[in-house]
């Protein structure tokens, strides 16, 4: 994984170079071991390198005839593609997987993308045609932005690098009253977007700039019944994981696994030691936990670790455990920040980060880790009442069971979203937005958990603050067409959280932006996109089985059936647990306390120029009584966006004149 700064001038003709020293030394922490730079009359190309694959020989800016490219991530399998391409009388000059894009370029045009596998966001001038191409892989796990400014398409990725070509940022708080950063490719910064997943962007000097999706995820029709057996459907996951997993073992540095208490990580290192153990029966994988106190706060366990050293365990692996206390977790919060650029409303951020750090300091570069299962194979308790809105083909329930399922579980599900997210929560609202998804729910659930409370924002934002809409407006007019007449409603929830939350927050904050903080690659086996793919076109009662006689609710049923020989019966049994960090309880004397009363001040809030210091000023007061969880969770908030704006030196919001 790597660092890339690109720029393109938009005046149509030469410019004189623009130094990118400054820009990639705020990305240095993405490759600490290398740096590279080439320009042309209009265009300049930024690398810094975080040596995985070819590492005496892989440097980038990459050539070939005319064609010029940067590339963070990795591209798998490409030993074969590179192979064809030999044979088609293409030239290599190194052993790097990189390589393979401006050869494809060659052979393929815009379709070079389709020949790709693996994680990846790149930048590729063609001197030839004088086209920019600008582009991310299918799922958004790797992260690339741009925006414009002084004539000139600037490209990075992380926005912070945009700092060192003399940007200077804005708050967009039309996105972030609406959740926009989480939604859809806006961020909190003004003029400033992702490239969003699965898209190129093309771009010309003569200032023609144009998006283009070259990926889209499909489900299959709600009212054919798919005509496999079970066992074939559990095959093909398992063969689809186990070469998803094999591919991302493939590296010139050692690999270790992020190990929590569930069974996606679990499973990823399950195959992961049975595949190493083909070649050497005493291979043992070094396995990063991290660990809570055994303390429960309101009934809950936060502390997964037990169950994670049974697993490692029971593969036999080296465990490596992390020891975190609300200290640790307080004292990297705005070391975090800076490297998400956004909010938290919780401490996972904070808890990832400080695990990347614990991995670098242990000598590894390189790590599997289980993101990406729970929105492919309907993961979260969330996704429950989409599953019992219509009958699946054929029926796994009767109906009047189902019906009766749907209300009780559509109780529960209000009541603990709301005690989790910021919002209050109902199922009866939201009539317009619920009407663009056929009736779909997980919009608002999604809007629960990233959205923030009305009376947070100053008049007149407080008016327009609807984070619902964002999500619900999430999908294309043809995903919503397909949604309305051949989609299950559990496949368009999953397509939702695949579209907004997975590629925003999950991949990006708690994924590349925790990791990369650290020089820390990040492989993700279950976005394989040949995995995904498959997973979307199995009926949704095998993601989400329910058992006739008693309507117990099994989420990730088929996963658990294929992995069934790579993990322990306790695994197999247990429910889904989300990750959190736990919340830290008032006292006056406690470090969270001191650090969110040492940053959220009268004159910090009414410096941002957007929030309303009286509905903070009783969020603290609540966070002092009886509403602990869900003043934090604010507060986390607030307490994020004043760190930004002292380390991004942004401006105090000005609304336009009436």
């Amino acid at each position: 994984m790597c660092g890339i700064v690109a720029y393109l001038d938009l005046n149509g003709g030469s410019t004189t170079p623009v130094d990118l020293t400054a820009a990639l030394d705020l990305l240095h922490h993405r490759g600490p071991d290398g740096q590279g730079v080439w320009h042309d009359a209009s265009v300049g190309l930024g690398h810094v390198r975080l040596s995985i694959m070819d590492v005496a020989h892989g440097q980038q800016p990459l050539h070939a005839s005319g064609v010029h490219a940067v590339i963070n991530g990795e591209f798998y399998d490409f030993e074969a593609i590179r192979d064809d391409l030999c044979a088609r009388g293409h030239v290599f000059s190194t052993q790097s997987d990189s390589e393979i894009l401006v050869h494809l370029y060659h052979e393929y045009g815009l379709n070079c993308v389709d020949h790709l596998l693996g994680e990846f966001a790149f930048v590729l001038w063609d001197a030839n045609l004088q086209r920019l191409l600008v582009g991310r892989d299918r799922h958004g796990i790797k992260p690339l932005f741009y925006t414009q400014f002084d004539n000139k398409l600037v490209i990075a990725s992380e926005a912070k690098a945009f700092l060192g070509l003399g940007w200077q940022p804005q708050w967009d708080v039309h996105s972030i009253v609406n959740s926009g950063h989480y939604a859809d490719d806006r961020t909190i910064f003004k003029g400033v977007s992702k490239i969003p997943p699965g898209q190129i962007l093309t771009a010309t000097p003569s200032g023609s700039i144009k998006l283009e999706r070259y990926f889209s995820p499909s489900f299959p029709d709600r009212n054919i019944e798919d005509p496999r057996s079970i066992e074939e459907m559990v095959d093909g996951v398992r063969t689809r994981l186990v070469d998803a997993v094999r591919a991302r073992l493939r590296s010139d540095v050692p690999v270790a696994v992020y190990l929590s208490g569930g069974i996606d990580s679990s499973a990823v290192l399950g195959v992961a030691s049975s595949i190493l153990r083909e070649t050497d029966p005493d291979a043992r994988m070094d396995v990063f936990t991290i660990a809570f106190s055994d303390k429960e706060i309101d009934g809950v366990k936060y502390n997964e670790s037990d169950v994670a050293a049974r697993t490692a365990e029971f593969v036999q692996a080296n465990s490596h455990v992390l020891h975190v206390t609300q200290e640790d977790l307080t004292g990297a919060f705005e070391d975090a920040v800076w490297h998400w650029e956004a909010a938290m409303n919780d401490f996972n951020g904070a808890a990832k980060f400080l695990l990347s750090r614990y991995v670098r300091d242990a000598g590894y570069k390189v790590v599997l880790t289980g993101e990406g299962s729970d929105e492919h194979f309907a993961g979260y308790t969330m996704f429950y009442p989409d599953l019992f809105r219509m009958d699946t083909t054929p029926p796994a329930i009767p109906r009047p069971m189902r019906e009766k399922i749907l209300a009780t579980i559509e109780s529960a599900d209000e009541k603990m979203w709301s005690g989790i997210g910021s919002l209050q929560f109902s199922y009866t609202d939201c009539v317009k937005e619920r009407a663009l998804l056929s009736g779909l729910s997980i919009h608002r659930m999604l809007a629960t958990i990233a959205g923030l409370p009305a009376d947070l924002y100053k008049a007149p934002l407080n008016t327009i603050s609807n984070p619902t809409q964002a999500f619900a407006a999430a999908l294309s007019g043809e995903e919503r067409k397909l949604a309305a007449t051949k989609w299950h409603p559990l496949h368009t929830a999953l397509c939702l959280e695949t579209r907004c939350v997975l590629p925003n927050m999950l991949c990006n904050q708690l994924g590349d932006r925790s990791e990369m903080a650290h020089s820390i690659e990040g492989r993700v086996p279950f976005l394989d996109h040949r995995l995904t793919t498959y997973v979307n076109d199995l009926p949704p009662q095998v993601k989400l089985h329910v058992d006739p006689v008693t309507g117990k609710i099994t989420e990730k049923w088929i996963l658990r059936q294929a992995m069934r020989p790579y993990i322990t019966d306790e695994l197999y049994t247990i429910a889904k647990k989300p990750f959190f960090a736990p919340p830290a309880q008032f006292d006056p004397d406690c470090v969270q306390w001191q650090f969110l009363s040492r940053h959220i001040t009268r004159e910090a809030v009414e410096n941002l120029g957007w929030m309303n210091w009286a509905f903070v000023e009783q969020t603290i007061a609540d966070y002092k009584g009886d509403n602990v969880r869900r003043a934090q969770n604010i507060l986390n908030v607030v307490a994020s966006f004043i760190v930004l704006s002292q380390k991004f030196d942004i401006p105090t919001y000005v609304p336009p004149s009436p």
